[in-house]
């Protein structure tokens, strides 16, 4: 407690010491005379001196005054021998400045087109040896335009270093916040326009930000203190209002889009009216473009006041939260447009703005706002991010199990192929070696001795042999294609021989003939059940098989002299049989059978080995 007490205390005593040790604030000049000038004379005039109030407006005395007005002041200088410091608020537009006939300082023009220093503070520091004990008198010319208010501001003297920290008080706020204000202003504007570019749905981040720009071109009339790039004040003067009605117009589409609101004939109206409004404000002559474009200004200036109500009316009746934000922002500028209007019509007699300055404060809380909006947005796309990255799980597992199950299908398809083949082998292979064997015990049971009897068991026997080995993949390492069609071409002879059919061989190119055991099975069960046909039901009394090799594919043909097999091949188990070794092959399957001929033949079958 004693620590604090004590700390207290020397705080008081410091500050105490520091008060009394300060220089003396300056002092305002508060009465002064006035009389209007010959713009061609850097001389005082002699007559029509009226007293008048520092600040003083020139409108007030003298309306819609456009030209020179001197001010003669004085103030009483007790020590001579110490400079003093002079401080001026502002002087709207230029002026010169003269402390006992000596010149102080002047803008560069005087005449039209005057220099645009209206917004800029003066600070002169007065020498010892231009100064008097006692009366000291201070001139100064001002070039003034109606419109920018002409006049003089407050005038202070004093010492120097406490004239020079009033005059960067004065700075600051006449300049240095506007030269702020204008690059945040130009920087969120060119953010916002960027963000838009790159996501042209959020529509309102692009009018807004086309809003700020041309703010700043708006703006930019109250710091600018040379003509360029125009050739004079009332061509910047032109800009600077059609930059305001530009900007009230973007800045109405900003409010319509964040409000989620669409009026296409409001819009289109409104564009229009700018557009038109622009065109005259550069198309009319003087004197009625200083008129018109006053008026312009004006009905820009309430359009956006009106603008702001808008918005405090949707925000307000609709239930979104970000809306009723932006409307209490919406307030202050409409307070702020409201006092400079009446500043602007001379209702309120001042040079200060404040729209300039709070908007300030406005562009920050919208910036906010929506930058507000854009982090919310993209925590619902990383929210949706995580979801869709939960969806991809879960629809990957689903697709695990549907290949679970697919495979689990397959592997059930794949046995009853694998049964379907091992029928048609037996009926293809096996069966036809039992047909044949039965129709020659059939055609000569006398025949049928013990060995003869044998003979056909072992030919089954070593035909289902052939059948079960090839249908599990247990053959390694097959012979050539000629050793394994050999013992077919044995047997069918036999049996065919013992129908009473005569059978010719004729092989080409199979010297070297390699084929994989199952694609050799197919093209020998394919041969067997053609000859079986052949056996069955052509009638024949010969029959010719061809089999012709090239380098990667197979030819197979059984002709024979019987009857023939109708107008379309039969639908039964053999043929089907046939098709589907075919396929299996790569091949395709040829029927062509009149009375007398009848052909049946593989062609194309595909050859994997050599």
């Amino acid at each position: 407690m004693r620590f604090v007490l004590g700390w207290t205390l020397l705080c008081s005593l410091f500050f105490a010491g520091y008060i009394a040790a300060a220089p003396p604030e300056p002092q305002p000049i508060v009465s002064a005379e006035a009389a209007r000038g010959d713009p061609q004379s850097m001389q005082a005039p002699t007559e029509g001196w009226q007293a008048v109030t520092i600040p003083d407006f020139v409108n007030e005395r003298w309306p819609a005054f456009n030209g020179i007005v001197w001010y003669r002041m004085t103030w009483d200088q007790a020590d001579a021998a110490q400079p003093a410091a002079l401080v001026f608020e502002y002087l709207s537009m230029a002026g010169a400045v003269y402390v006992n006939g000596a010149l102080m300082g002047r803008d560069a023009d005087l005449v039209a087109p005057i220099s645009r220093s209206w917004k800029t503070p003066r600070f002169f520091v007065v020498e010892a040896p231009l100064l008097k004990a006692g009366r000291n008198v201070l001139l100064v010319r001002v070039s003034g335009v109606a419109e920018f208010g002409p006049g003089i501001g407050a005038v202070s003297v004093g010492s120097v270093a406490a004239a020079h920290a009033l005059y960067e008080d004065y700075r600051f706020w006449r300049q240095d916040l506007f030269r702020f204000t204008l690059a945040i202003e130009a920087t969120l504007g060119a953010f916002f326009a960027l963000l838009w570019f790159l996501r042209r749905t959020e529509s309102a981040f692009g009018w807004y930000g086309l809003s700020q720009l041309f703010w700043f071109g708006y703006v930019a009339n109250y710091i600018v203190t040379d003509l360029w790039p125009f050739s004079s004040h009332y061509a910047w003067a032109v800009f600077s209002a059609s930059c305001l009605a530009v900007f009230a117009g973007a800045f109405t589409m900003f409010v319509l889009r964040f409000c989620g609101r669409r009026w296409p004939r409001f819009e289109v109206t409104m564009w229009s009216a700018i557009g038109i409004g622009v065109a005259l404000m550069l198309l009319l002559p003087m004197p009625w473009n200083d008129a018109y474009r006053i008026q312009f200004v004006m009905t820009s200036a309430l359009f956006g006041t009106a603008v702001n109500v808008l918005l405090i009316v949707i925000a307000w009746r609709g239930r979104a939260i970000e809306p009723r934000i932006l409307s209490m922002i919406a307030l202050l500028h409409i307070a702020a447009a409201g006092h400079d209007m009446l500043a602007f019509t001379r209702v309120i007699v001042t040079n200060t703005y404040y729209a300039d300055n709070s908007e300030f404060l406005n562009t920050i809380g919208i910036a906010a706002l929506l930058i507000w909006r854009y982090a919310r947005n993209q925590g619902r796309i990383e929210n949706f991010n995580l979801q869709l990255q939960n969806d991809v799980t879960l629809a990957r597992r689903e697709l695990a199990d549907n290949l679970q199950r697919q495979h689990e299908v397959e592997m059930a398809h794949a046995r009853i192929g694998e049964r379907l083949n091992l029928v048609r082998d037996l009926h293809d292979g096996f069966g036809g070696s039992l047909t044949g064997s039965i129709a020659a015990i059939e055609r000569a049971p006398q025949d049928a001795s013990a060995p003869y009897l044998l003979k056909l068991l072992h030919d089954l026997r070593d035909e289902l042999r052939l059948i079960v080995d090839t249908s599990t993949h247990e053959v390694q390492n097959p012979g050539s294609f000629v050793e394994q069609i050999v013992p077919v071409r044995h047997r069918m002879t036999r049996l065919l021989d013992a129908k009473g059919i005569v059978c010719r061989w004729q092989f080409d190119g199979l010297d070297g003939l390699r084929m994989p055991s199952a694609r050799t099975l197919d093209v020998l069960r394919f041969l067997q059940e053609a000859l079986t046909n052949v056996m069955k039901h052509s009638g024949a009394s010969e029959v010719d098989v061809v089999v012709r090799g090239t380098a990667d594919a197979l030819d197979l043909a059984v002709i024979d002299n019987g009857v023939g097999i109708g107008e379309a091949p039969g639908q039964g188990a053999g043929m089907s049989s046939m098709r589907a070794r075919s396929r299996r092959l790569g091949g395709e399957l040829h029927f062509d059978s009149v009375p007398g001929r009848t052909c049946v033949a593989l062609r194309g079958a595909l050859v994997t080995a050599r």
